[in-house]
């Protein structure tokens, strides 16, 4: 009985790390990056600590209402994931939009910096993923990868031991 508890209990925390890596790991496999969303600007469609999943597009075929993901500049880490209001095919740049925002952007974003078009969010995932990317969720993780096999062990000792009553 001990062994069955062991084993159930190492499987769970196994499976709740694999359900919180997998949704970050898996779509990047794919060609797609994630991104958090940080501010409210997007706010109602995408909730500060949502995670944006966002895959590559040819920039000149976005529309109106197309969410994109954007660098703020060259060679900025600096990422905004807002509304296109209008695209400027000839000048090959966009107008975009936070839908809490008041107006538009104050500068057009080139297609250059354009990092692709929303596919869709998942609320609050964010927000687990850079809590996983922190230094002391790292540390929570390999101690959860290490309980659970230190549950599998106990498991196996357990049932040596019940095999020999």
């Amino acid at each position: 009985m001990k062994s069955r508890i062991c084993s159930a209990a190492a499987a769970l925390l196994m499976i709740g790390l694999l359900a919180c890596a997998l949704p970050l790991t898996v779509p990047r496999l794919l060609g797609w990056r994630v991104y958090t969303v940080l501010t409210t600007s997007m706010t109602p469609a995408l909730l500060v600590g949502s995670a944006v999943y966002v895959k590559e597009c040819d920039p000149a075929a976005l529309l109106p209402g197309d969410v994109v993901t954007y660098s703020k500049g060259a060679g900025s880490v600096v990422t905004e994931t807002h509304r296109v209001v209008s695209n400027d095919v000839t000048g090959g740049r966009l107008t975009t939009k936070g839908d809490a925002n008041a107006g538009a952007d104050n500068y057009p974003v080139l297609y250059s910096q354009v990092l692709g078009v929303v596919a869709f969010s998942v609320p609050c995932l964010g927000a687990v993923a850079a809590a996983l990317q922190s230094p002391g969720g790292v540390i929570v993780c390999i101690v959860i990868f290490a309980l659970a096999f230190l549950l599998w062990a106990l498991a196996d000792k357990f049932k040596k031991r019940e095999s020999f009553k």
